[in-house]
């Protein structure tokens, strides 16, 4: 793995010298990596867990954030790697190449495809864990304790709304670094570390649908088919959660 970037490079298809992309820019919500071999690409959005789990546990940003991120993407289905060069071809050129390539290509079957190395990303399980432990551990203002003070009239309405914006930012966060952790652990543990450590009490049954989705980009399993099946695992309120988001998002579950 390279430990920099070049800031201009030159294309080897054309004349043309460009600057790697190697985060969103101001106004856009992602950026992609393309494969060095072919036109396939990665989207990263700002709110992808990996990214976030990064750079809050990790504490990287900019240029080692970029790094970080295509050091665990998996290889293309061509065998090549994703770098945020594409392959020192500009985006010009890239946009020709993808144009001719869907004159000539057909439909083509869809087939699950994980965009991690997820082998790599193990390797950042141990701190990911360190974090989610100490958050649940940790005396945050909870959603309750927020409530309770505007409503004894402790804090008034504006201040009252700017702990909830950052009460939601704050759990956003920790649940997209738990999402990361949860695509390592697999669905054979995911849940059932989620339950043993507290998670569920500490953010309730929204962080099981969380683990699903995460799940679904790692391995192809539809949320609402694992949550159908995790749902036997638990009972009471949690249970209730499960079955009324199944009934309003998946119909016919």
């Amino acid at each position: 793995m390279v430990d920099t970037f070049q800031k201009e490079v030159q294309c080897t298809l054309c004349p043309e010298v460009f600057e790697p992309v190697t985060e969103p820019q101001e106004e856009e919500n992602c950026y992609l990596i393309y494969c060095s071999s072919c036109v396939e690409y990665l989207s990263i959005s700002r709110s992808n867990p990996v990214r976030i789990a990064f750079r809050e546990v990790l504490g990287l940003k900019g240029e080692s954030l970029a790094l970080a991120m295509q050091s665990v993407l998996a290889t293309c289905k061509c065998g090549g790697e994703f770098n945020h060069d594409a392959g020192q071809r500009c985006p010009k050129c890239i946009y020709k190449i993808e144009r001719e390539t869907r004159k000539s290509g057909g439909d083509q079957e869809v087939v699950f495809y994980c965009p991690w190395n997820l082998d790599e990303l193990k390797k950042s399980e141990g701190k990911f864990f360190e974090y989610i432990f100490k958050k649940v551990e940790s005396k945050e203002e909870t959603l309750k304790q927020l409530i309770d003070k505007f409503e004894s009239g402790q804090i008034d309405a504006e201040t009252y709304i700017e702990g909830l914006d950052s009460l939601r930012y704050r759990e956003s966060t920790q649940v997209s670094v738990i999402e990361a952790w949860a695509m390592i652990l697999g669905s054979d543990m995911a849940f059932r570390a989620a339950e043993e450590h507290g998670l569920v009490d500490k953010y309730g049954s929204r962080i099981l649908v969380s683990i699903a989705s995460a799940l679904e980009i790692s391995e192809g399993k539809a949320v609402l088919s694992t949550l159908v099946t995790e749902k036997k695992n638990w009972d009471g309120d949690v249970e209730r959660e499960l079955n009324t988001f199944i009934a309003k998002i998946g119909g016919g579950f």
